[in-house]
This record gives C-alpha cells, sequence and structure tokens, in this order.
C-alpha cells in the first residue's frame, strides 16, 4: 500500500491506519488471533514491527541484554535512553536476587546501575534488599511479587511510557478510550444517578431527572424558632436539628417523630455533629460552650467552657476521643475528659475535617486555613475576596465548598490552592447560608437561599438544574443523608425541616 493510501482519512476524521492498528490490537485482546492477522493481511497494516513484537518477547523472557540492545531500535528519546535502562537493570537486580544469586545481583547492582546515576534514593533502597534473607521476605520488603509473577508485565507498562505510542500501540488502547468516552459522557450528564449502571456501547449515556428530589416529601415541624443546623447519624437513621429556641431535637428517620429533645443550653445553639459510632452528640451554643449528650438517655454528659465568646462549630476526630471547637477569637483541639491538646488564635466562623482525620480546615472572615492534625502544622492559607459564611468539605478530602456573602458559591481544589468552579443564582446576604456536596459519587452541589428556595447545581459544569420550594423563609442550610446520596435535609428560619 504506498504512503498516500496509508494516509487515508476517516469520515470521522481519523487516521485510517491508526484505526486498523487498535482493531487489530482488540482482535488479539479478545483472542481473535486468526481474525487480527487477516485484517492486518487485508489492509497491510501490521500492528507492531519484529523489533517491537521482539522486544515485548524479550520482556517477558528477561533477555536483559539483547532488551538492552533494542533500546537503540525504538526510536528513544535520547533523555529517556537512561530511565529506560535504569527500569531493565532493577527488574534484572532483584530477579537475580529472587533466585539467591546474590554475587551476580551484585555486580548489577555495581556495575549497571550504580553507573547510570540515575534514581540514586531508589540505588541505596535496592542496596538494603541485599540483605534480605531469602526470596519471601525480599517480595514482600520490595513490594513486589517476583519474576513468576505480574512483575514483568508491569516492567512492560512502565517502559512503554517512555516509547512512542506510534511505535508501540498503548495497551488495550481502543477499549481504554472507549472507557473515556464513557467517563465523559457520565460526567456530563445533568441527572446521572449510579444506580443506572448499563454503559452500553450501543447509545449515549443519558439519565432522566428522576434521581434528583423535585419536592418535599416530609416536614419535621417541632422546633418555636430557627433551624439554624442539622445532621445526619453515620448510620442515617437519625437527623439531629439545632435551633435559636437553645433546644437540640433527635429525629427518628421512619417515623419522621422526635426521638429526643436536648435541652440545657441557655441561648441559641448553633452547631450539632454526631460522634464517629452515633452514641453521643456534641452541640455548640451561643452561651459561650460546648456540650456533650449521651443520645439513647438524653442525658448531659459533659460541659466544655473554654471559650469566651459563642461557640459556632465543631468537628469530631474519627477517633471518637477528640473535637475541634471554633469561635470568633480562638479554635480549641480537645479531649472528652476536658483536656486541651492544643489551641490557635484566630477567628472560626465554620470547620471541617476530612473523613481519615489527617486535616482540619478552618474558614474565619476571608482566610480559610488547612492545619494538619498529624503535627498540627498549618499546610496552607487561602484567601477569599469577600467574606465566607461556611464550608463544606468533600468526602476525600480534596474540594472545599465556599458560601459567600455576595450570592456566589466557590468550589475550591485544596492542593491546587485555587477556585475551580463557581454556582451562582441563589440568594444570600443577611444568612449564613450552608451548602453541601449530594447526589452519587458528589456529582451535585446542594445550597439553601434567602428566597426560601433549594438550589441544586451540577458539580462539574456548574449549571443549575433544580430549584425546590417548600419552606416559607430563608433556608439556612443543607444536609445529605451519609447512606442515601439522593436525599437530603433543609432547614430554615420558618422554624421547619424538610425532606
Amino acid at each position: 500500500m504506498d504512503g498516500l493510501e496509508a494516509s487515508v482519512i476517516t469520515p470521522s476524521g481519523f487516521s485510517r491506519h491508526e484505526l486498523v492498528r487498535l482493531m487489530v490490537q482488540s482482535l488479539q485482546s479478545l483472542g481473535y488471533k486468526k481474525s487480527a492477522q487477516e485484517l492486518e493481511a487485508e489492509s497491510g497494516f501490521q500492528l507492531e514491527s519484529p523489533t517491537v513484537t521482539r522486544f515485548r518477547e524479550c520482556v517477558f523472557k528477561g533477555n536483559w541484554g539483547e532488551l538492552e540492545q533494542l533500546i537503540e531500535k525504538l526510536d528513544l528519546d535520547p533523555a529517556h535512553a537512561v530511565s529506560v535502562k535504569f527500569l531493565i537493570r532493577e527488574q534484572k537486580f532483584l530477579e537475580l536476587l529472587e533466585a539467591r544469586q546474590i554475587k551476580s545481583a551484585l555486580v548489577v547492582l555495581r556495575s549497571e546501575l550504580t553507573p547510570l546515576n540515575q534514581n540514586m534514593d531508589r540505588v541505596h533502597t535496592l542496596t538494603s534488599y541485599m540483605m534480605s534473607p531469602s526470596a519471601e521476605d525480599l517480595r514482600q520488603r520490595a513490594d513486589w511479587d517476583g519474576a513468576n509473577g505480574i512483575s514483568r508485565q508491569q516492567l512492560l507498562s512502565s517502559l512503554q511510557k517512555y516509547i512512542s505510542p506510534a511505535v508501540m500501540v498503548p495497551e488495550n488502547r481502543l477499549e481504554t478510550m472507549l472507557k473515556q468516552a464513557v467517563e465523559l459522557q457520565i460526567k456530563n450528564c445533568l441527572y446521572h444517578d449510579n444506580r443506572n449502571t448499563t454503559n452500553s456501547l450501543y447509545s449515549d449515556h443519558i439519565c432522566d431527572k428522576t434521581g434528583i428530589p423535585s419536592i418535599s416529601r416530609q416536614v419535621l415541624d417541632g422546633h418555636t424558632n430557627e433551624v439554624w443546623y442539622i445532621s445526619f447519624s453515620h448510620d442515617g437513621r437519625y437527623l439531629a436539628s439545632a435551633s435559636a429556641d437553645h433546644r437540640i431535637i433527635i429525629w427518628n428517620l421512619e417515623t419522621f417523630e422526635p426521638m429526643q429533645t436536648l435541652q440545657g443550653h441557655s441561648s441559641k445553639v448553633s452547631c450539632c455533629v454526631w460522634s464517629p459510632n452515633d452514641t453521643q452528640i456534641l452541640t455548640a451554643s451561643y452561651d459561650r460552650t460546648v456540650r456533650l449528650w449521651n443520645v439513647q438517655t438524653a442525658t448531659l454528659k459533659s460541659t466544655f467552657q473554654r471559650h469566651s465568646d459563642a461557640v459556632t462549630c465543631l468537628g469530631w476526630l474519627p477517633d471518637g476521643e477528640r473535637f475541634v471547637s471554633g469561635s470568633e477569637k480562638n479554635l480549641f483541639l480537645m479531649t472528652l475528659a476536658g483536656d486541651q491538646l492544643r489551641s490557635w488564635q484566630f477567628p472560626v466562623r465554620d470547620l471541617a475535617i476530612s473523613a481519615d482525620g489527617k486535616l482540619l480546615v478552618a474558614m474565619g472572615g476571608t482566610i480559610i486555613r488547612v492545619i494538619s492534625l498529624d503535627d498540627m502544622s498549618e499546610i496552607s492559607k487561602l484567601e477569599e475576596t469577600d467574606s465566607i459564611t461556611s464550608i463544606s468539605l468533600s468526602k476525600d478530602g480534596q474540594h472545599l465548598l465556599v458560601n459567600m456573602t455576595f450570592k456566589v458559591i466557590h468550589l475550591w481544589n485544596l492542593a491546587e490552592g485555587r477556585v475551580i468552579r463557581k454556582y451562582s443564582g441563589y440568594k444570600q446576604g443577611r444568612f449564613v447560608i450552608r451548602s453541601c456536596f449530594g447526589g452519587w459519587d458528589e456529582r451535585f452541589v446542594i445550597s439553601g437561599s434567602e428566597d426560601s428556595k433549594v438550589y441544586i447545581w451540577h458539580r462539574e459544569n456548574g449549571n443549575l438544574i433544580q430549584t425546590l420550594d417548600g419552606h416559607s423563609r430563608a433556608v439556612t442550610m443543607v444536609a445529605r443523608s451519609p447512606t442515601n446520596p439522593t436525599m437530603f435535609a433543609s432547614a430554615s428560619d420558618d422554624h421547619t425541616i424538610r425532606m
């Protein structure tokens, strides 16, 4: 086939040569070897050259000397040649050591790996493996499954990163692209529901609106003043609500009736959070105290009086023995026994703790601080453009929702320290509004609003996809169920909670 025909472009704009090679590879991986050979013969396009085929065989057979000779024929970037040799010789060293050919392994380490002057930290680690008393100990220490495992397949995958895909087609390339296409469709699906698990290649992925709440099904009416904070138990069976009426109500979500009422605060209750095992609740109040309650008996277990002003936020650590509380002047890390482990002198309006207990995110004014709970160091300090009213941390601890006083919610990437998305359209100005992630894979952003509505946006593209009516006054907080991602509750200044 001449060069002109080989460069023909398909109607969709793809190279015919590339498309055929991908189909040949896919046929081979599916076990249709004869069909793959016939397609190569009919099209005149070979999946790979004899050199690439031999290169692959040498990896799986452990022919290390010939493998290095073939490198010169693969048109590698000279800058990558040393890295490729390092990977090959590292595998060679480990296999010799596994076979207990200690002297030969030492020769590879001294005469082949060290002279490359590449990744010397890794060389030092490999040197330490010389002390392994057995092959089994070596495999465990090196987190390596040996010559008879998948290590050679993994080596091929690592080497392929340095070889042009035009020379050596990446493994399972067609399936990889199909998977990426489906994932992109799901990512951009406005109403995606993980219960829709069909990934047929015959049609585009699409979900209807049935997975998005459209009306409130229950109204919880028991408070006599504004409801400021709501929190689901970790098992999803109960909901705690904190109110300006000085009380906390524990609601049974099977009967939607109050199970317990916690009374004892002398002022407005600003926050309530469940212990990791759901047997206790911490509450914070404008009476400057934090209180610990037994959920089943509704009895007060402890009162903590460290703060000198209204306590606005709380968070449990995963061990269930420590907690963090914040106010306009201080942030305290405490034990349930009342011991102060750490304090910070800056204003805190809201806080969040990552699920693994490693990160504390604290907000006050326009400043967001990310603190390591391992060594108490400040990892980063982020600054917003206007006053912040609340924050909400994603389950993976990588993204943060930030509600602003000027009617916009920012989505921060904490690792990159930047705003990556904005959500607008809701009303905020006078009240503290608390938003949350919602839906399967936290695909939505949900927020209350001063116009008495609940707003739902698509997290990735920022499109507003639903507004919910029902409340008669400002909706100050929304919270999602931890066991049913499509269920959430909203709290309002109309004294009610809707679900």
